[in-house]
Formats: structure tokens, sequence, C-alpha cells
């Protein structure tokens, strides 16, 4: 087997790889992001606040501490997915006979 080939397998193996790794994160982004409207959602019915702020100021800084500037990005467009699917959740309650 030729050096160019061997090289494009190895290639094509790490793009499979990354390729399921962006899977998995979506998957669980798409997880975090159903938690945080349940955790918005019971907070309202408690009487709380749907967002805390301290909370969030908690995540930024756990993102930037491990993966600096990059990271604090990253916690910004989860939080804001958080609060995007705690809207869309009280836009459309779930489907069931209480809701029909």
């Amino acid at each position: 087997m030729s050096r160019v080939r061997a090289g494009d397998e190895r290639i094509a193996k790490q793009h499979e790889y990354i390729g399921e790794l962006d899977r998995s994160l979506i998957d669980l982004i798409q997880q975090r992001t159903e938690a945080a409207a349940e955790l918005a959602s019971l907070s309202r019915d408690l009487g709380a606040p749907g967002v805390d702020l301290s909370r969030e100021n908690a995540v930024l800084r756990l993102y930037h501490s491990a993966l600096g500037r990059s990271g604090t990005s990253l916690a910004l467009l989860l939080l804001g997915l958080g609060r995007a699917g705690e809207r869309a959740a009280a836009k459309d309650p779930p489907a069931g006979p209480a809701h029909r």
C-alpha cells in the first residue's frame, strides 16, 4: 500500500471519528437544552425566576476556565439555546389527553 493511500485511509477514519463526536455533541446539546427548559419551567412553577443569572455566570466561568475565550463563547451559545428551548416549550405544551 502506498504511503499516500495509507494517509488517505487514516484521514478518512479521523473524519469518521470526528463525525461520531459531532453527533454525540449534538445529542448532548439537545439534552441540555431540554433540561434547561424543564428547569426554567419548574422554577417558574415554584414562583422563582426562570433564569438564574448567578448560575449562568458560574457556567460561563466553568467553560472559560476549561476552554478559554472560546469556551465563554460556547457557553453563551449553550445558554442561548437553553433559553430558546424554554420559549419553544412554553409555546408548544406537550400533546396528550389533558392538552387536547
